[in-house]
């Protein structure tokens, strides 16, 4: 698979950005990175700028708008999630292709706020990431459907179950107001536990979430329907 551009490349069509140009827009998209990883979509351009050390006005001359610069840092990570769940389907091991997703998920989800965000709470959203969100259900369904029909996943456990195990787990992180931040892993091996199958399983008496729940939650927006 060819790599992808860096964020800092211009898209196709665009005049290239001079080296100064290019060099404050790779520091704005860096030093957004960790400022919406640390403290969340909730920053604002200003602060951005004061930690890539670069002006208001350079900022706003790079990025117009808190939703580009958005789109700008997280893109390529809403990309990165789809290509980890197509290795986890090719995984000669439909359970440790699972729990390999899960794992490699929840801890991007865990360790980078502004990522659970934009991911689990539809923030700053735009076309290209509910494209994105909404195409990971197809993978889901396909990962827990391979890895019942092994025998290793519980029957009754459905792609809904997903989103609401990790908002479990990012809450446990979360929990520990930083002592802890790792936490999650001790839960998500007491939750795959739970989900693995076994002859003496006792079954499950409340259902899952719809998908269409999980969505309106997650503000996932399904696209019209094509007119006739």
């Amino acid at each position: 698979m060819p790599e992808r551009p860096p964020a800092s490349t211009p898209k196709d069509g665009e005049r290239p950005l001079r080296r100064d140009a290019a060099r404050n827009r790779e520091r704005i998209v860096h030093a957004a990175r960790e400022v919406f990883g640390r403290r969340g979509l909730g920053v604002t351009l200003d602060d951005v700028a004061r930690h890539a050390g670069v002006g208001v006005g350079t900022m706003y001359r790079r990025f117009p708008t808190k939703e580009a610069l958005v789109r700008a840092v997280f893109e390529q990570d809403l990309a990165m999630r789809q290509e980890s769940a197509e290795r986890a389907l090719t995984h000669p091991d439909p359970w440790q292709g699972l729990v390999d997703f899960l794992m490699a998920m929840t801890a991007d989800l865990a360790e980078n706020r502004g990522l659970h965000e934009v991911i689990m709470l539809g923030s700053h959203s735009s076309e290209p990431f509910e494209t994105a969100r909404g195409g990971m259900l197809p993978y889901l369904e396909a990962l827990i459907r391979r890895a019942q029909e092994s025998g290793q996943l519980r029957t009754e456990v459905t792609a809904s179950d997903i989103p609401v195990m990790q908002q479990m787990l990012i809450a446990a992180a979360q929990f520990t107001q930083g002592r802890r931040p790792d936490i999650w892993r001790r839960y998500i091996e007491i939750l795959l536990n739970g989900l693995r199958q076994r002859p003496d399983d006792l079954p499950l008496t409340t259902p899952s979430l719809d998908n269409e729940v999980v969505e309106q939650v997650m503000g996932l927006v399904r696209p019209e329907p094509a007119q006739d």
